[in-house]
């Protein structure tokens, strides 16, 4: 199976701003991996689902949060902690390969978990 079902499906943004279409399961590890780094005024990294107008973003540290943010708003921030790097690429893999009704079935809670 492919990884993704349409060449720019999806977009990717790393932790120090640039940004580009995602294509492999293996650039959202090397993208995981910036997470690692020490840098608090950049904290997180996302990938963007552009056909069905949604977000997940992951933050560095040890809470393990992750963020899921409607692109037109219709519904406020959702959020998750306890995550692992693993936990967080099985996440973004699924937004890779467009399985949103599996992203919208996971045990998300209201706001950006302040």
């Amino acid at each position: 199976m492919a990884d993704v079902p349409s060449a720019s499906r999806c977009s990717i943004q790393h932790r120090w701003g640039s940004g580009e279409e995602a294509s492999s399961v293996d650039q959202l590890g090397v993208l995981l991996e910036e997470l690692e780094a020490d840098d608090a005024e950049h904290p997180d990294v996302w990938i963007s689902d552009n056909e069905a107008g949604y977000s997940v973003s992951a933050f560095a540290g040890s809470r393990g949060l992750v963020i899921w943010e409607d692109h037109d708003e219709v519904r406020g921030p959702l959020h998750m902690d306890g995550y692992s790097r693993p936990q967080m690429l099985d996440l973004f893999r699924m937004v890779l390969q467009g399985r949103v009704a599996e992203v919208d079935s996971l045990p998300w809670l209201p706001g950006y978990g302040n």
